[in-house]
């Protein structure tokens, strides 16, 4: 593997956080991840598992009676704090493998990309049994992943040779998750030269050679746990 890609380790989740701002906020541009998950987040404890520079925080706040943002880049956390500033909000630095927070204590968990950056599976399996553990009764999990085909996945080489998404996808079902939406959405960055460069930082240039709009597909999977 190159040292181009989105993994736990990556540039852009520190030193390179402003790149990574850019994807982000270009990433889903009309909104349906939230569309979806909204209805789920209302008057409820909701920990934001992989925060980031705070792009969903920024959106369901205000509608959760309390909201965790948890993640490992003390940039990322940073910069989630300059967008918000609530009672409600309480950012957590730190390792998803050792949440700070009691067993069954929060009803909803989010997750946007955060699994499939861990490439060791026990890691990611104690990240999920974290998961588990401080989620109520009748609580959930709910993970926004990369689903088969699409521009995305032709750009970075995950199509037609369809079997590293695949094989991850699967995993998350075994791990007794359901599938309960799946969409196109797109990114949308300010020019196509801003697209091509910040796909060539995070994936080299082979990839950001590809580009050739502002605009990019996605196809986006939606799997939730329920306890």
């Amino acid at each position: 593997m190159n040292n181009f890609n989105l993994s736990e380790k990556s540039k852009n989740y520190y030193e390179e956080n402003d790149v990574y701002e850019i994807f982000s906020i270009a990433e889903d541009y009309p909104n349906k991840i939230y569309e979806c998950l909204y209805p789920k987040i209302k008057d409820k404890i909701v920990l934001d598992l992989g925060c980031g520079t705070g792009k969903f925080m920024q959106k369901f706040y205000k509608d959760a009676k309390k909201y965790y943002g948890l993640d490992l880049s003390k940039e990322q956390i940073n910069t989630a704090k300059e967008k918000v500033k609530s009672s409600n909000v309480e950012f957590i630095c730190c390792s998803a493998e050792n949440i700070p927070l009691p067993n069954n204590s929060v009803d909803i968990i989010i997750s946007t990309w955060v699994l499939g950056t861990i490439l060791e599976v026990n890691r990611r399996k104690q990240v999920l049994d974290e998961m588990k553990r401080i989620i109520k009764k009748n609580g959930s999990i709910y993970l926004v992943e990369n689903d088969i085909g699409g521009e995305f996945e032709e750009i970075r080489n995950r199509y037609p040779d369809i079997r590293r998404t695949k094989e991850y996808n699967d995993w998350i079902e075994e791990q007794q998750f359901n599938c309960i939406n799946k969409f196109e959405t797109y990114f949308k960055f300010d020019n196509k030269d801003i697209a091509k460069k910040v796909f060539e930082n995070i994936w080299g240039r082979e990839i950001g050679n590809k580009i050739n709009s502002n605009i990019i597909k996605q196809n986006i999977v939606i799997y939730e746990y329920f306890k």
